[in-house]
């Protein structure tokens, strides 16, 4: 793509298939008996599912026809998308690159520049089975899978779970109508031509994993949305598991301490001090401490969060 060239619109239904961030590890991220495909997109970020249930917007443009702060594609580039959702009687919110609705995320967001081209990918996810996601994903045990699910359900939703879902022609229609009216775009339907298929599956092969990073993108876990992490670390003589909501300890579990109410530090500042004086009531002193900084070693905070 040239300077001055017209921007692209792809739009489809994908296989399921799981696309982990350009640094992830299949082997650390995903479980060995993973039965779906995996690719490696050449952007940053964590592991998604895709499936037919979302349909995924892709816009590429010259990048002399996009914002000059490339932190302001995101807002350019999904305009018509929460167009879209509002339409259809979903008040949306875009907080950094990411939809909102109700307080759980709605839809993630990716952009990357390619040659003289930029690109903004999301999707419309009509239905996420967040079970499927979950249990394709390497857990250190079954109650880190246990609050997965859980903490998925709580933080991510879907389009099925506010209104009736939509006629794909409807959403189509809808898409375009909402990026004429955002870009001032005449539109041009096309599929791929044969040497696009062509030049499309050369490149797929490409995506295909192959050599592995030696670390997890989020040490001991996973990101569950842009605020939410859970993660679980082990040590030798037990272990120590923690959900984190931007800069605070939402859930936590200790080997140590069964009776240890999980949201107990929920108002506690994450500090070694703070937590091992919430702690000391399952421990003494020199314990309290030690186990208080094993969570703070454990957790994964959003560093963004105030």
């Amino acid at each position: 793509m040239q300077p001055g060239d017209l921007p692209v619109v792809v739009w489809g239904r994908p296989a399921a298939h799981l696309c982990l961030g350009q640094h992830q590890s299949v082997a650390l991220e995903l479980t060995p008996d993973c039965d779906v495909p995996v690719v490696r997109r050449p952007l940053g970020g964590g592991g998604v599912w895709l499936d037919s249930n979302q349909a995924c917007v892709v816009l590429i443009a010259p990048l002399d026809s996009l914002p000059r702060r490339n932190t302001d594609w995101y807002a350019y580039a999904l305009a018509p998308i929460l167009q879209v959702y509002r339409e259809a009687g979903m008040p949306v919110t875009l907080e950094a690159q990411d939809i909102w609705l109700h307080g759980r995320k709605l839809a993630g967001s990716g952009a990357a520049t390619i040659g003289q081209a930029g690109l903004v990918g999301s999707s419309f996810l009509l239905r996420f089975p967040l079970e499927q996601f979950a249990s394709r994903i390497a857990t250190p045990s079954p109650g880190f899978q246990q609050w997965l699910v859980e903490a998925l359900r709580t933080a991510i939703t879907s389009w099925s779970e506010h209104t009736a879902l939509p006629d794909w022609a409807w959403l189509s229609m809808v898409y375009r109508r909402a990026a004429n009216q955002a870009f001032g775009w005449r539109w041009h339907q096309s599929l791929l031509t044969e040497g696009e298929r062509t030049a499309r599956d050369d490149w797929r092969d490409e995506l295909i994993p192959e050599h592995d990073s030696t670390t997890r993108l989020v040490p001991h876990g996973i990101k569950i949305n842009a605020s939410s992490f859970l993660t679980e670390r082990h040590y030798d003589d037990g272990w120590v598991r923690v959900l984190t909501q931007g800069r605070r300890i939402v859930r936590v579990a200790l080997s140590a301490a069964t009776a240890l109410p999980e949201t107990c530090l929920r108002d506690v500042e994450p500090g070694v001090d703070s937590l091992g004086q919430s702690l000391l009531p399952y421990f003494n002193p020199v314990q309290a401490s030690e186990w208080a900084l094993r969570i703070l070693e454990t957790a994964h905070f959003n560093t963004e969060s105030t």
